[in-house]
């Protein structure tokens, strides 16, 4: 949270005490109650409870008024405060999660860098968990990054197309970039980008339409996979050793 949001937050708790202070040694002396009666009227006041206490005086009227008027602006403003700072209290810890996985990855070289956490970018990370590649996920969906830091993943949060973002991952020290974006425009671009800040890289990205595949590897995509494609001859091999299967089982029971 910016520091001067800080300092307005604790003027604003310093307005509130004063205002309470005072509030209670005019009430006081006003109404002719003892310190701590007063005290108890001026908080039910300012937070809008209202006093059990029955206002005797035209000044002590004015004074409520007072009370009211100053009092619920500072009490709703360090409410809101309040409640942002739990708000954002998840995204502070992101970041603070985020940039201990920065730290780790500038000193470190030849990482891979992934580019979206879907479906596909989670068997990128997962297989190149298993042979001990270091790597660094770009993924700009907050909930998704929360719940990597949760897990100890090196997360950047961020948008993979901002030149910036990439930057931030160590591009210039990468050995590799795999994208994984929804769209195909947005993997174009992101390889597009990617050459241009580091030529000497290895790309590679997915595609959801065949006419992309050509784009991306002119661009400089090395290699680029067409996820349907990929399951669909998965699916008819694993298809066709079950028919294998039952045709051996088949003989050998007329034998």
């Amino acid at each position: 949270m910016p520091d001067t949001s800080i300092r307005n937050f604790i003027f604003g708790i310093f307005l509130l005490t004063i205002l309470i202070l005072s509030g209670t040694y005019a009430f006081s002396i006003i109404e002719g109650v003892d310190l701590f009666d007063s005290l108890y009227y001026t908080l039910l006041i300012i937070t809008t409870h209202g006093s059990p206490y029955g206002i005797t005086t035209v000044y002590g009227k004015v004074l409520v008024m007072i009370l009211l008027a100053f009092g619920l602006g500072l009490v709703l403003y360090i409410t809101i405060f309040v409640a942002s700072a739990i708000i954002e209290g998840r995204a502070r810890l992101l970041l603070g999660g985020i940039k201990g996985g920065l730290v780790r990855m500038r000193k470190e070289k030849n990482h891979t860098i992934i580019c979206g956490y879907g479906k596909l970018g989670k068997y990128v990370c997962n297989v190149l968990k298993e042979k001990k590649q270091r790597y660094l996920i770009v993924e700009k969906d907050a909930e998704k990054c929360s719940g990597l830091v949760s897990v100890g993943e090196p997360i950047l949060q961020g948008d993979a197309l901002d030149p910036d973002v990439l930057k931030k991952a160590g591009i210039k020290k990468a050995k590799g970039l795999i994208g994984t974006l929804a769209e195909d425009s947005d993997n174009i671009y992101l390889i597009m980008s990617a050459t241009e800040l580091n030529p000497h890289l290895y790309l590679a990205a997915k595609a959801e339409d065949e006419h992309a595949v050509d784009r991306l590897h002119k661009v400089g995509a090395k290699i680029v996979v067409l996820p349907q494609v990929v399951g669909g001859k998965q699916l008819a091999n694993a298809f066709l050793e079950i028919e294998k299967t039952e045709e051996l089982e088949t003989v050998s029971k007329k034998k």
